[in-house]
């Protein structure tokens, strides 16, 4: 017999699954562009420090040669809660068998909240990233930055110019090869393809560029060779459009293997129940607690597109 006393247990793992598969329905890009962290403490504390630099010349009975790390810039995250409810009256129950089954969609649409709340926070961190401080003091995106915290007379730039087109793509190439260096002054090397983030307006100047047919120099008439194909992995990303709160002409070179964009999870989206008996009223709740960030400019090079 199905009483009120075990109707929520009975139901509970129903709206869970229900909630977890719209949670995941879509693949989520911040997955594929933020590293993914479990945490369980109240603050995520990043503290970069460098390596060592390159060796020096030494002679035979000579010393020297030593060389101390350089302390980065800190970064805190802080793991925020977010949350949905959803009441069901016991008289919603005693009059209709099915109540609880028929509020499956509004489980499935605390799912999708969900995964919008995580991917517009997400993509915040990069379209905000020309407005926005990184933990250098300078926007995450800016022609600046210090090369570490002693030589800060050096600077290297990782904001890009120009609307989207392979010939700005060459010009970054450029710009990456003179200014992506580590904090002690040597060459960053990636083994992966970077990603190219776009917002939907794009889609067309970026499918010029990476499709799988675009063997040729997107506006040529001399036929002449596309060396960009097969070098990117370009995503789009509807959080990054103007119509979502980011830009629709903004475009983003992005190294996830690096692991200096993040999301820090203390509690992965998950689903609780209780009875109101004095208000007679049966509850659920979706939860989690995470932060984002950037923990570092040489995550990547963006561009305004303007």
């Amino acid at each position: 017999m199905i009483t009120k006393d075990v109707l929520d247990q009975l139901y509970t793992p129903i709206y869970d699954k229900f909630l977890l598969q719209t949670f995941k329905e879509d693949e989520q890009v911040n997955q594929k562009v933020f590293d993914q962290i479990d945490d369980k403490t109240k603050e995520y504390k990043f503290d970069g420090i460098s390596g060592l630099g390159e060796w020096v010349d030494a002679t035979e009975g000579s010393s020297g040669g030593y060389e101390d790390p350089v302390l980065g810039y800190a970064k805190t995250l802080t793991q925020a809660k977010r949350w949905k409810k959803l009441s069901i009256s016991f008289e919603a129950v005693d009059q209709e068998e099915y109540a609880l089954l028929g509020k499956l969609k509004d489980a499935s649409a605390m799912g999708r909240g969900a995964r919008m709340n995580v991917e517009k926070k997400t993509a915040s961190i990069l379209y905000d990233g020309f407005s926005t401080a990184c933990p250098d003091g300078q926007y995450l995106f800016s022609n600046s930055h210090p090369k570490n915290r002693e030589e800060t007379g050096i600077t290297y730039d990782n904001l890009l110019s120009g609307a989207f087109s392979h010939d700005t793509l060459e010009l970054a190439e450029s710009q990456i090869a003179d200014n992506f260096f580590d904090p002690k002054g040597i060459p960053i090397a990636t083994s992966e393809k970077p990603i190219i983030l776009y917002p939907p307006a794009l889609r067309g100047a970026i499918m010029r560029v990476f499709s799988d047919r675009a063997t040729e120099r997107p506006g040529t008439t001399l036929r002449e060779i596309n060396r960009f194909a097969g070098m990117y992995e370009p995503i789009e990303w509807r959080y990054l459009s103007a119509a979502l709160g980011g830009s629709d002409t903004a475009w983003y070179i992005i190294y996830p293997e690096l692991k200096l964009l993040a999301v820090v999870w203390s509690a992965k989206p998950h689903f609780t129940s209780w009875i109101d008996e004095e208000d007679e009223f049966y509850n659920f709740k979706g939860r989690m607690l995470y932060d984002t960030g950037a923990f570092d400019w040489r995550a990547g090079l963006a561009s305004t597109g303007v």
